[in-house]
């Protein structure tokens, strides 16, 4: 047979006809293949024609009650138990890894990633050897289709998708003043709201709530606050809060800490605007992976964030 003739009788020989000789060979009949391949007899009996065709030899004798492999049938059915074997064994090789898998790529907030992520994520890699964790602390939104990314902690909700499971990181998330507890050092507290014209105040301009509205709801008698810093990540306006440089209003979620610790306090007491901010999204196709679920519960188990 020339190279050609060869080349367009493999091209022939295609999956399709080598699983239905398969399943014929096995079954000793074309009937009980068609069957197993949820295809017509008459389909089957085609396709292994066609590979025979394809050879130039018999791969079965036929009789009446089914087949009967002849020796060049018997000689490539060990060929392709072998092949179908290694490709089985290999696929299922992948599969448990992509089950397994040990890279988890984190998209979070930078205020977020900063204030929880970062501190506690040494303990967790202690916890969890086999395990890599990529951090990206970026604003925007997460690109789960593209940019490799598996777990998203996102300051303000993403765009709903079908494709994505979208949860609240707590479900009672409030914005409210703090400020260093030597900022009012001899003062009672909780304060009046009228008293926050007494006091430097700092924003986060890329905040989902203001010091606007806080006064126009808890101090609209106040017509001239004293403004402070101006700033655009919640980790600084926090900072800037801790080291006496006036107040700020954030989100419980990133103020739990300070709060718990004593670092902050909460000079107005429970006045606080209720704003869902901070949202865990992992895309619905990889929630079933070990490690993506280890990194989820991880980030679900940070702390009672109604605690606050």
């Amino acid at each position: 047979m020339k190279p050609v003739q060869r080349y367009q009788a493999l091209r022939k020989a295609s999956l399709k006809g080598l699983q239905a000789f398969e399943a014929a060979y096995m079954h000793r009949s074309f009937a009980a293949a068609a069957q197993e391949l949820s295809i017509t007899a008459s389909a089957v009996s085609h396709a292994i024609q066609t590979l025979e065709e394809a050879l130039g030899v018999l791969l079965f004798e036929r009789a009446r009650r089914g087949v009967v492999p002849t020796d060049e049938g018997a000689r490539l059915y060990e060929v392709i138990r072998r092949s179908f074997g290694d490709i089985d064994e290999e696929l299922r090789t992948i599969l448990d890894r992509s089950s397994r898998q040990q890279v988890v790529t984190i998209q979070s907030a930078p205020s977020f990633a900063a204030i929880w992520i970062m501190p506690r994520l040494p303990a967790f890699l202690r916890a969890h050897p086999d395990l890599d964790v990529r951090l990206w602390a970026v604003h925007q939104a997460p690109d789960f289709s593209n940019s490799g990314v598996d777990v998203a902690v996102v300051y303000g909700k993403p765009p709903a998708s079908a494709g994505v499971h979208v949860e609240p990181i707590s479900r009672r998330e409030r914005y409210l003043p703090v400020c260093s507890p030597k900022l009012v050092d001899g003062w009672t507290l909780p304060l009046p709201p009228s008293d926050i014209e007494n006091f430097y105040l700092i924003q986060n301009d890329v905040s989902l709530t203001s010091w606007d509205e806080w006064i126009g709801r808890f101090a609209p008698a106040c017509n001239s606050p004293v403004r402070g810093l101006r700033l655009d990540r919640a980790f600084m306006t926090l900072s800037a809060a801790e080291n006496e440089l006036g107040m700020c209003i954030e989100s419980t979620v990133l103020v739990h800490d300070y709060l718990r610790q004593g670092r902050l306090v909460c000079p107005f007491g429970e006045l606080a605007i209720e704003a869902a901010a901070h949202h865990l999204a992992v895309p619905k196709s990889r929630e079933g992976l070990q490690a993506v679920r280890t990194v989820t519960d991880w980030i679900r188990s940070f702390a009672d964030f109604d605690a606050v």
